[in-house]
């Protein structure tokens, strides 16, 4: 079991969301999965954690790149602001549709994304996920 309290997917797409829900709940990940439809409720909710409790932040965000309002690499500039013992106990994964080469790069750039995955999640992925944080727990 792993010792994942919550999760976060922020997508400003409400299917996908659903799909990605049911793919991280059948995995057994988390029982804690709370879906956005975009960046900046997301990022509001964050610090609000921050000036209340800093244990509801999420140990993993699943971020898309393209949405309306804020997409997911101004969500990453805000949230790289956060403090970093914040920052050190939450990790991105860039769940995007993106193929860009570019987009790639850059993600490679923010120190708080991990991998670039492409969407949909998969109950395989979320069992290699499972077995990388079990490894370290």
């Amino acid at each position: 079991m792993t010792p994942i309290k919550s999760v976060f997917l922020i997508d400003d797409d409400p299917i996908v969301n659903m799909i990605n829900k049911k793919i991280i709940s059948i995995s057994n990940f988390t029982p804690n999965i709370i879906t956005y439809l975009g960046a900046r409720k997301a990022l509001n909710d964050l610090t609000n954690f921050l000036d209340t409790d800093p244990d509801k932040f999420p140990e993993i965000i699943f971020l898309d790149i393209n949405m309306p309002d804020m997409d997911g690499w101004e969500f990453l500039d805000a949230f790289g602001k956060f403090p970093d013992t914040v920052l050190a106990k939450c990790t991105v994964y860039m769940l995007t549709s993106s193929i860009d080469s570019n987009d790639i790069e850059r993600a490679k750039s923010y120190p708080t994304v991990k991998e670039f995955i492409s969407k949909p999640l998969s109950v395989a992925w979320m069992e290699i996920l499972s077995s990388r944080i079990n490894n370290i727990f």
